[in-house]
């Protein structure tokens, strides 16, 4: 593989390319065929006499949001907090500037003020046809200026003409601050006078830089100069803020102790993101090799190796927190430091007390080592199927070989500690342990997949080994976890890895039966019925509906593409679905796989997709969307998910409480399964606005049914995200929990958090972000500009030797929207005028070929899902294939969940209103080559125009931008669409009684001891979540009740759902269809949350 820095070198030609397509120029003394004013769109200022004497046209919003349309205007929405501002058209800047902190004691610094004018000249040419023609061109002259400022001379503000043209003017304001610091701000502004030819008057590649003279250090950071001590601030101590820019972007030099030497102006900025690094110092590769730590004969060296790990870590909390000189500062120890050192001790010691557990009791040791097969043995096949899946002839025994080197695993260190801490609160159920939601996190694509599926098969393991006949609940078998996502793509992607886990666990299973456990270890996908058939009766064609059963199953074979183990293709064949059976059995058509269908003892692919048969079958693992769990009110059978079961019938399996069953059913009477253990919710941040409000308030009831014993034994709480502010807040508003570990606990500097370490950029290139702003044109055109030149670009690389093998990675762009609306702009610029330009530019800089935009995909939430795998399998092709594609135009459909590791280039139009989605859609560049991001502002929006001038202060503290989260379950407004739903569902899944439709008739029948139970319940989580709100709610809950008895008392029997309401009156409706008075109207899907409003038109006849 070629060097990373070739990588690096190849995108440095691409901004290079694009700064000078922009805004030039190409030589210092360069000449141009056409006007500078069409030639660059950046980097210029008009001038301010000719700006005020053009102000006087009317007002109107120009390019808000890239209304595309020739003539179509945009005005933002009232909710709208970037709102375009008001300018008369599209107008040049007259100044740029520069903000910067230095020391009242400074006496003077210089300021280079560096431009181009362009002088028009004609000459007499002669055309083909021997007519003579007037030629124009335009000769650059290179301008500087240099100014000694002393600040000793002016008060506060001062104006100084530049010597080579009295016309340029430089602005110095000087504003004293508190501790003997100034904040002083250099402008330089274009007064040239009116003139007939608007070229004169105008100044291209403006430049302003402020230095020393000997080359002090003289510029200070932000955090230095400021009075407060911001907590968050500490850690980006070696990232510091020293200038911002005007109608510009400010870069400074790399800064020493937070000072640097000279900051100036750039219009292109540019910043490097670090990578970061999951290897620690001193341990080896395969230290934590899964090969080793799987085998029971090794187990006084996986402990001695676990307790190296622990003790580097004691020693790295002694040596780098608790010895830092910072602790010395009494404000800095009282206000941040003892509270660092603490969180990382408690991690520590909860290492420590997993290393005690396995040590001492076997069975959480047998647990250990399962895992440890498992995890091996899903890489294993994904080795396998990756490579037998593609049609390369190969044999399974060869990836499992352990003469191998290249067939073994390792753990990294963060994945192995986080899995050591939760250990002692899954083994020990009343451990204080249990009640800690743990947060995972950790910069994306750093493998917090693995860290989690590795606790699943641990969790698995365990709870079978502990199964007992003369227990209360069955060990053996029942949903033991669920694995939540909030999107789509995410669970499409995600899907894979953790269906082979799955299949790696069972064929352990198997081979070990019956030590863990009789029933199949399986996996169920519960998602919604626009993917997966939620009824087997969906599946029967219908007279009346031709064609849709054909359509339901469609969706049941887009679910699973290829064989979990082989990775051979699997159609429509393989799915043996039989509806009475209530059945969809999956086999593979490969002779070989161990799931071939026609073998004699044939073993199905231990997935299941339908409803009805995932909570007969209680799968091991529910893999689902959040906002499935709205499905609880509705359907009483949702209770096997929680290992409610109490009879087993041999031909359709598992039965719900409650649940009623045909007559002619042959049922055996069994025990409750032990409720899930775990819960994992995978991109945390997602959970947040009218979405978190509703799933932490359904959250109750989850947790309620998870709940077991009369101890109260509740489930564990796993989270994880890369991109999250105040989680403790957000986790005990989701969760009623009082406590939240993140892990790996910050240290005191954001580089170093011993299982996290940054990895200087000069060592290793990461993730260049490039910022583009171009105030004075619309933003259409900085956008076909962008594209053009970067297209052609990559595509002129690509035909050069000594790149061919570094432009893969750049030679697909991946456009970024906030909008499907400003997407579909970009489609239809896409079709026609950026091909224009980019022959445009093959004219202008002589290149030898066009490029040409053959392949072009769309990635928004307007495509099916089981359309996904196939974009993703066509972003995979690279430059040299003929399905390679040029752009991909996408949402933020993909800001989390896609990792394709050959994209290394994106180009996102607009400021995103969250800074943890601009962190999550650029990370998906540059996973695995050093990734290129450019970001095009909006200089008609405020917030694009702040984030672009503070675009290098921004970037290099990225994580600390992040917003915080919101979610309020228990609101006035949440409560008005959801409390109804809490107390159905509570009732419905609690008493076998009040469980069938014709129980919502009976709710007068129910005891107070049981309303009481209901209503505790509910408040006892408001009291940890909102307890201002308790009277409130407490009322509403009565009220509630009152009014379902009196419509169960009324004239016609009452129905928790009927289709008609003819002969029943029905306690729910779905929401959004028109509800009546007598009726709920209950989501039934969290997809729904933000319909605002339903409005009906009545026609008096």
């Amino acid at each position: 593989m070629p060097d990373r820095f070739k990588y690096s070198e190849v995108r440095q030609e691409i901004i290079n390319a694009l700064r000078t397509d922009l805004m030039g120029p190409q030589s210092e003394n360069e000449i141009l065929d056409e006007n500078p004013k069409s030639s660059y769109i950046i980097g210029m200022l008009a001038s301010q006499i000719e700006e005020r004497e053009s102000s006087t046209a009317g007002e109107q919003e120009v390019d808000s949001d890239i209304a595309y349309g020739d003539s179509e205007d945009y005005t933002a929405g009232e909710d709208d907090d970037n709102e375009p501002i008001m300018t008369t058209s599209f107008k040049l800047p007259t100044s740029i500037g520069i903000s910067f902190y230095i020391a009242s004691s400074t006496k003077a610094i210089n300021i280079d003020v560096k431009w181009g004018d362009y002088v028009r000249s004609v000459e007499k040419r002669f055309g083909k046809d021997g007519k003579e023609f007037n030629h124009a061109s335009y000769t650059r002259q290179p301008m500087v200026s240099t100014i000694v400022v002393d600040f000793d001379s002016f008060e506060k503000n001062i104006e100084i003409p530049l010597k080579e043209d009295s016309n340029v003017v430089l602005h110095i304001s000087k504003i004293s601050l508190k501790k003997g610091y100034s904040l002083v701000t250099a402008y330089v502004i274009n007064r040239r006078g009116i003139s007939d030819n608007e070229l004169e008057s105008m100044m291209f590649q403006v430049e302003i830089k402020a230095y020393s003279k000997n080359g002090d250090r003289v510029f200070l950071a932000e955090n230095i100069c400021r009075d407060v001590l911001a907590k968050d601030e500490f850690y980006f101590e070696q990232r510091p803020i020293l200038g911002r820019g005007r109608n510009c972007a400010a870069t400074w030099d790399e800064a020493e102790y937070g000072r640097a030497s000279w900051v100036k102006s750039d219009f292109i900025p540019e910043y490097e993101f670090p990578g970061v690094s999951a290897a620690l110092e001193g341990f080896d590769k395969f230290f934590f090799s899964m090969r080793f730590m799987s085998n029971p004969k090794n187990k006084s060296g996986v402990l001695e190796r676990l307790n190296i790990l622990a003790d580097s870590y004691e020693k790295w909390i002694q040596e780098k927190l608790i010895a830092n000189d910072k602790m010395s500062n009494i404000e800095f120890k009282k206000e941040i430091g003892e509270n660092v050192i603490s969180n990382c001790k408690e991690a520590q010691n909860r290492i420590r007390e997993g290393i005690a557990l396995i040590a001492n009791d076997d069975k959480a040791f047998d647990a250990f080592c399962f895992m440890n097969r498992s995890m091996l043995l899903q890489r294993n096949i994904m080795s396998f199927s990756k490579k037998y899946g593609s049609g390369i002839e190969c044999n399974f025994r060869d990836f499992v070989d352990p003469r191998k080197q290249d067939t073994d695993f390792a753990w990294r260190p963060f994945q192995i500690a986080f899995i050591l801490m939760n250990l002692t609160g899954i083994v020990y159920p009343e451990h204080n342990d249990r009640d800690v939601v743990d947060l995972l996190y950790f910069p994306t694509g750093g493998g917090k997949t693995e860290a989690y599926l590795g606790l699943m098969s641990f969790v698995i393991a365990n709870r079978r080994l502990r199964a007992s006949e003369t227990s209360d609940y069955n060990y053996d078998g029942g949903v033991t976890a669920i694995l939540r996502y909030t999107l789509r793509l995410l669970t499409t992607q995600q899907r894979d890895r953790i269906t082979k886990m799955v299949v790696a666990a069972e064929l352990i299973r198997q081979k070990e039966y019956p030590k863990y456990g009789k029933e199949p270890i399986s996996i169920g996908f519960w998602v919604g019925g626009g993917v997966t058939p939620n009824k087997f009766a969906e599946l029967v064609e219908k007279a009346d509906k031709p064609g849709e059963a054909k359509r339901k199953r469609n969706l049941l074979y887009k679910q699973l593409l290829t064989c979990p183990f082989c990775g051979k293709p699997l159609t429509e064949d393989e799915f043996y679905i039989d509806p009475d059976r209530k059945s969809v059995a999956i086999y593979c058509a490969d002779r070989y796989c161990m799931f071939y269908k026609y073998k004699q003892d044939r073993i199905q692919i231990p997935v299941y997709l339908v409803d009805e048969e995932i909570y007969a079958k209680c799968p091991t693992i529910i893999l689902s969307t959040v906002d499935k769990f709205a499905r609880l009110p509705w359907d009483v059978k949702t209770n096997a998910l929680f290992g409610r079961v109490d009879s087993f019938c041999s031909r359709d399996g598992y039965v719900a409480i409650g649940e009623k069953t045909k007559e002619t059913s042959t049922l055996n009477p069994v025990r409750p399964f032990l409720p899930p253990e775990l819960i994992i919710q995978d991109e945390l941040h997602l959970i947040t606005g009218p979405l978190g409000t509703v799933y932490g308030a359904y959250e109750t009831i989850i947790e309620d049914m998870c709940t077991y014993g009369d101890k109260k034994i509740k489930p564990k709480y796993v989270v994880s995200t890369a991109t999250i502010k105040n989680a403790s807040e957000q986790t005990r508003c989701l969760y009623a929990r009082k406590s939240t570990a993140q892990f790996p606990p910050n240290g005191f500097e954001i580089g170093d958090s011993f299982f996290i370490n940054e990895i200087s950029t000069k060592d290793d290139p990461f993730r260049k972000y490039v910022g583009v702003c171009a105030p004075g044109q619309s933003v259409k055109t900085t956008l076909l500009r962008m594209y053009a030149i970067i297209l052609q670009t990559s595509y002129q690389l690509a035909q050069k030797d000594e790149y061919k093998d570094v432009i893969d990675p750049y030679y697909s762009l991946v456009g970024y929207y906030n909008s499907i609306r400003e997407l579909g702009g970009a489609v239809r610029l896409l079709q026609d005028d950026i091909p224009k330009r980019i022959y445009r530019i093959k004219t202008k800089y002589n290149m030898d070929k066009v490029r040409y935009l053959n392949k072009k995909v769309e990635i928004t939430s307007r495509m099916s899902s089981y359309e996904i795998p196939n974009k993703l399998r066509q972003l995979e092709a690279t430059y040299d294939s003929r399905d390679c594609l040029d752009t991909a135009v996408a949402t933020n459909m993909i800001a989390v969940g896609m990792d394709v590791d050959r994209l290394g280039l994106m180009v996102v139009t607009g400021q995103p209103k969250q800074n943890s989605e601009y962190i999550q859609a650029t990370s998906r560049i540059g996973r695995a080559f050093p990734g290129l991001v450019f970001t095009l502002y909006n200089p008609y929006r405020p917030r694009d125009l702040s984030h672009y001038e503070n675009f290098m202060g921004y970037h290099s503290q990225l994580y600390r931008f992040v917003e915080g989260t919101t979610a309020t379950p228990f609101s006035a407004r949440a409560r008005d669409r959801v409390m109804h739903a809490l107390i159905i569902s509570a009732i419905r899944l609690k008493y076998p009684e009040m469980a069938s439709n014709e129980g919502a008739a009976d709710i007068a029948a129910l005891s107070d001891i049981q309303m009481s139970e209901i209503k505790t319940l509910i408040l006892d989580r408001l009291n940890i979540v909102k307890p201002e709100v308790r009277l409130d709610a407490k009322n509403e809950i009565d009220q509630f009740i009152d009014w379902w008895k009196m419509l169960a008392a009324q004239g016609k029997p009452l129905r928790y759902y009927v289709y008609g309401t003819d002969k029943y009156n029905r306690l729910m409706n779905y929401y959004g269809q028109s509800c009546k008075d007598t009726e709920k109207a209950t989501l039934s899907s969290m997809r729904e949350v933000e319909n605002a409003a339903n409005m009906f038109y009545y026609t008096e006849e």
